[in-house]
């Protein structure tokens, strides 16, 4: 169970932190709720806190190794990467977002952002690309005291580093 001030990720609405738990009547039985506001669009969420494993809620990660994992995104792509069916390609990134690992959902921002360098990205992988950043970005906030802005930057320039010619 986590605590009220607990900084934790849900994996479709991004990082937040816990503002207190709750109780609902439903029907017969009472059920408790953690309410969490997110950090990257002003809203709470209510997670089942019987639920919160199945729904994959969890800490937010280390400021060290998000970190980390944003600086493997300087690494250059193979060519064979870009070569998967976009609808494919579309669904697939859909699935890691949901995933709730930084690391996957960074693997999908690097991704797009190769193809950005290409390309202009269409509609739907436009979104794609604006979601991972802003999971990306809402989960460095909370994790290293940054503000969402902030962490964006930082994210942005970790995604764009890969493209720098070194000039």
């Amino acid at each position: 169970m986590f605590p009220i001030g607990a900084k934790v990720v849900h994996p479709c609405y991004g990082a937040g932190t816990i503002v207190r738990i709750t109780e609902k009547a439903i029907g017969d039985s009472n059920h408790a709720y953690y309410i969490i506001s997110t950090v990257s669009r002003p809203m709470e969420l209510m997670v089942p806190v019987e639920r919160a494993e199945e729904v994959k809620l969890r800490p937010v990660g280390q400021a060290d190794e998000l970190h980390d994992q944003l600086i493997a995104c300087a690494q250059e792509l193979p060519p064979e990467h870009f070569g998967q069916d976009l609808r494919q390609r579309q669904t697939s990134m859909r699935d890691l977002l949901k995933s709730g690992s930084f690391h996957l959902v960074a693997q999908v921002a690097r991704t797009l952002a190769a193809l950005n360098t290409r390309r202009p990205l269409g509609t739907v992988d436009r979104q794609l690309f604006d979601q991972g950043k802003d999971l990306l970005a809402g989960e460095l906030a909370l994790s290293a005291g940054h503000d969402i802005e902030q962490a964006m930057q930082i994210v942005q320039q970790h995604l764009s580093t890969q493209f720098d010619t070194g000039a």
